[in-house]
């Protein structure tokens, strides 16, 4: 298990009335809802920011679709679906 510490943050009293209320009804610490939040958030951002930095690395390395080639695939997909779906009626 990691390491713990503690931070302190301001929020609105109305955020914190609303974490509260969630706190309640899903029988959690609002300090825990919050702690779980937090995590989620930091892990979506890295991984976003890990994919933005990948597709700029692949960028500049020349792997690179051409935005006609992307745009025929996309409207050959929809049009794909939108056979299927008046087939089934």
């Amino acid at each position: 298990m990691s390491s713990r510490t503690t931070m302190t943050i301001e929020i609105g009293q109305d955020v914190k009335d609303q974490l509260d209320a969630l706190a309640y009804d899903v029988d959690q610490s609002s300090q825990k809802l919050a702690e779980d939040a937090v995590t989620r958030f930091v892990a979506q951002e890295l991984a976003l920011r890990q994919s933005i930095e990948r597709g700029l690395a692949e960028g500049r390395a020349g792997k690179t679709v051409a935005h006609a080639e992307v745009i025929a695939e996309m409207r050959a997909v929809i049009d794909t679906v939108r056979r299927e779906r008046t087939a089934r009626g």
